[in-house]
């Protein structure tokens, strides 16, 4: 109480009064009580929380000290609760995420020790994080916007990079597109237990980063920035070798740039990768740019 009085005359509040009367601007962020100013609101604390799950599931706070959580159990009920941020998941799809095959007869309470494991966590992270993770009805919520979570925050910059492109804006693409790949690793959702929806995630991450790679090159290309989009997808097509849009992209920034032995030699082994392990030949657009670069010897 002590500690209340005076953050209310720091206000210029007398002591006493209540929390109606406080102006919003003095209590914005808290939780007033007849006793004053008691803990933090949770919307303070749903703006001041980070969830990685990114190269790892982790939790930080204003400190931006990562925090994570022990066991991969925990870390995959986060992943699990993360993407989907703010919704409710039920303790069914939690149990698919967490148990590879039929979950064991302990699995409720396993489950909830995984949960009072993840508060524990929430907690070490910053005081009071420990109550964005609800119990609702038949199921559990991470009450916390899609912007506290790293993934989510590349999947909508993702999206403003593609309606960019679509758009013909290519130079407000490439900001958009750069900031989604900005700390998003090769192999994205990791650490988690191997299960169904986990590996799924997992694969579908993976594509977006794929997709967002390739947009990339593609708004460097339309700016003119034939041999940063070259440097880009160098490695990117290499790792990717059945990935037709991305070897396409980098036959025409060679091109482009002068390269044609090197430009030729992405197409043949295109060619030689898609017959090998899909038994089938480059699409025509492809062809199209192969043969472009026959007929200009």
């Amino acid at each position: 109480m002590r500690c209340a009085v005076r953050w209310f005359a720091a206000f210029g509040v007398p002591p006493g009064t209540s929390g109606l009367d406080i102006p919003w601007a003095v209590t914005e962020g808290f939780e007033v009580g007849r006793s004053g100013v008691s803990i933090r609101s949770t919307s303070l604390v749903q703006r001041e929380v980070d969830i990685r799950l990114l190269g790892g599931p982790a939790v930080s706070g204003p400190r931006a000290t990562d925090v994570v959580p022990g066991g991969v159990k925990s870390r995959t009920l986060l992943a699990a609760l993360a993407l989907d941020a703010g919704s409710a998941v039920s303790i069914e799809r939690l149990m698919d995420y967490l148990w590879e095959r039929e979950p064991p007869r302990s699995a409720l309470k396993n489950l909830q020790l995984y949960a009072s494991r993840l508060r524990r966590c929430l907690d070490a992270a910053n005081t009071g994080f420990s109550r964005l993770l609800v119990h609702v009805g038949h199921g559990y919520r991470l009450d916390v916007p899609a912007q506290a979570v790293d993934v989510l925050r590349a999947g909508g910059s993702l999206r403003d990079g593609v309606a960019a492109l679509r758009r013909g804006e290519p130079r407000y693409a490439v900001v958009a597109l750069t900031e989604a790949l900005s700390g998003w690793p090769v192999d994205g959702l990791a650490g988690l237990v191997p299960s169904g929806p986990a590996t799924a995630a997992a694969a579908l991450w993976r594509e977006r980063r794929i997709t967002a790679v390739e947009h990339l090159a593609t708004a460097k290309v339309e700016l003119g920035a034939w041999e940063e989009a070259a440097d880009l997808l160098a490695s990117h097509a290499s790792a990717h070798p059945t990935r037709e849009p991305s070897q396409v992209l980098l036959m025409r920034a060679l091109a482009h740039l002068g390269d044609r032995v090197g430009a030729i030699a992405v197409y043949r082994r295109l060619w030689r990768v898609l017959d090998a392990d899909l038994g089938i030949r480059p699409g025509g657009e492809a062809r199209a740019v192969f043969e472009g670069l026959l007929g200009n010897a």
